[in-house]
């Protein structure tokens, strides 16, 4: 499914594209005789000004993906359910619903990677394309050959071929860079894993020896864990779509009750703060969950290393007078 739906995008984005930039060559073509490459270049713009639109459905489904993986984290308490509830059949049921899991996430890693790419090609079909007119202008008023040559390029660009030939060159650029990461290393494909409770090794860029990550947080990590307003981690988060910023629920309803409508944020220029601003932010209500399971998996290890400790201690063996 998700790879169905990666093609569907980019078929789309590509017809786009060109027929954007086929109706700017028409409306042009009754205005300059160089082939409408000034409505090409304002299309490419177009494109390239979404890419953090297309980039937004991505990180949604990624971000539902881990938490779903979080329910199935191993040891977790549906792992202990269904372990009881039907012991013959529960790992197989687990081990399918991860895989199936974590070759969303690898879609969601290609996509990402493609809309990079799509970006890309056409920044660098933009960059012809004006090039190419820059040249076609400096040629008209030069000596009129160039007007000629200019009115008589008649045939329509194929920018939907230039844009999938730069990307297949985007790709190999991409891919025979050492530093080049692969979907098995990407960090969407990483944060599933560790969202399933997995030991994750990810191989060095620039050495060959296999590292473990730890996941250390620290003081400031957390303290953008917790709402600017109540102090408190974060239980119903909301994100501003005007400044960026993030408020628990809870706090914005304290901060409206004492008739407050700038953003909390220290140097934050937004001073109309509403309900109409405000979305739910699921990314950060993940980031919560994921300090909170790694803070339990952390104490329970410290107490079972305290009671390792005492039973080597006591010799393992009960005294009796």
């Amino acid at each position: 499914l998700s790879s169905l739906l990666s093609i569907c995008f980019f078929l789309f984005l590509f017809f786009f594209f060109f027929v954007t930039c086929t109706m700017a060559r028409g409306r042009n073509n009754n205005r300059t005789s160089h082939g409408g490459g000034g409505g090409a270049i304002h299309s490419a713009d177009m494109a390239i000004s979404k890419e953090n639109e297309y980039k937004k459905g991505v990180k949604k489904l990624q971000t539902r993906t881990e938490m779903a993986a979080q329910m199935l984290t191993e040891g977790g308490d549906i792992e202990s359910f269904l372990m009881e509830a039907d012991p013959d059949n529960a790992e197989s049921f687990l081990l399918a619903q991860r895989n199936r899991l974590k070759a969303i996430a690898e879609g969601n890693a290609k996509q990402w990677n493609e809309i990079e790419n799509f970006v890309q090609a056409v920044k660098n079909v933009r960059s012809d394309v004006q090039s190419q007119n820059q040249s076609s202008a400096a040629a008209a008023g030069g000596d009129g050959e160039g007007e000629e040559d200019g009115a008589g390029a008649d045939e329509a660009p194929d920018y939907e071929r230039s844009i999938q030939e730069a990307m297949e060159t985007v790709r190999e650029s991409k891919e025979s860079d050492p530093n080049y990461v692969s979907l098995d290393d990407h960090e969407m494909v990483i944060s599933l894993r560790e969202s399933l409770g997995e030991k994750v090794n990810k191989r060095s860029r620039n050495d060959d020896d296999d590292l473990e990550i730890v996941n250390n947080v620290g003081s400031d990590d957390i303290h953008a864990l917790k709402c600017p307003i109540t102090g408190m981690f974060f239980e119903d988060p909301v994100r501003n779509k005007v400044c960026g910023h993030t408020y628990d629920r809870k706090g914005l309803i304290q901060l409206f009750s004492m008739r407050k409508t700038k953003c909390p944020i220290p140097g934050c220029s937004n001073n109309t703060l509403s309900w109409d601003q405000v979305e739910v932010d699921d990314e950060m209500k993940l980031k919560v969950r994921r300090h909170k399971t790694r803070e339990e998996a952390a104490k329970r290890k410290r107490d079972l290393d305290e009671t390792m400790e005492e039973d080597e201690q006591g010799g393992g063996y009960t005294v009796l007078e």
